[in-house]
């Protein structure tokens, strides 16, 4: 009588893992829509809109390098110019001329409307979450696995995210992030896929909308893109006063 449950067991205990892989799987190649190598400069443009107020427009530009490491400039509007964000790993600071020396802040910290610090400083989604696949649901037409993620440590910029990737060809499509409490912050859908580099298709805009207010949104347009290598001083606190 007990020879079936002790086969069920060990079959489970061999597609278990197996789904995990696949699931991290998927989640490493919906990253690769959102870097388009180890070492890039990337300028990106957030427009925030909220009600009937004028939008904001904030410009950036992102310096990455392997290894978990970039460097935020903020480059617009004039009164933010000088300041950077650096993060490192797990790890960031941020430097404001008022304040002479880097102070360490959350990735989950608001940076303007509805982006958070980590959406602009750090997009690794396999290296900071467990991948769990939950389903299948069509967005917008395009059929999509449907992927829990739980956050690996709760320095990261979210706790969970719900993850809809394309069954084609595994590019992001849409997600929901949620605070440690299982509050809705914001839903994101990535679109306008283009060869930033040759071969190679981004995502280069991602729309966030907050969970309650619907009319509260910010556009990230991710425009001209280059691949080359970075000096390491671009990664030393020490540095950030002095950066051009």
């Amino acid at each position: 009588m007990c020879r079936p449950a002790v086969a069920l067991a060990l079959v489970l205990a061999c597609v278990t893992p197996a789904l995990a892989d696949e699931a991290m799987a998927i989640v490493r190649d919906a990253d690769r829509f959102r870097r388009p190598a180890d070492s890039f400069v990337w300028k990106i443009t957030i427009t925030s809109q909220e009600a009937k107020k004028a939008p904001s427009v904030d410009a950036f530009e992102v310096f990455v390098k392997g290894g978990g490491r970039s460097l935020v400039k903020f480059v617009a509007p004039p009164r933010n110019v000088g300041r950077s964000l650096l993060a490192l790993g797990r790890d960031l600071w941020i430097y404001l001329p008022d304040a002479g020396k880097p102070v360490r802040i959350p990735f989950s910290q608001r940076l303007v409307g509805q982006v958070a610090n980590g959406d602009v400083a750090r997009a690794d989604y396999t290296g900071d979450y467990d991948a769990r696949l939950v389903g299948e649901e069509a967005v917008e037409g395009v059929a999509c696995h449907v992927l829990d993620l739980k956050a690996k440590t709760k320095d990261v910029t979210y706790a969970a995210v719900k993850y809809w990737v394309a069954k084609d060809d595994r590019r992001p499509v849409k997600a929901e992030f949620f605070a440690a409490t299982g509050t809705l912050l914001k839903t994101g859908t990535f679109d306008e896929f283009k060869e930033a580099v040759p071969g190679h298709p981004l995502a280069t805009r991602l729309t966030l909308v907050d969970g309650i207010r619907k009319d509260r949104r910010s556009v990230l347009d991710y425009g001209e893109v280059v691949v080359r290598d970075i000096p390491e001083k671009y990664f030393d606190k020490s540095s950030m006063k002095s950066l051009d």
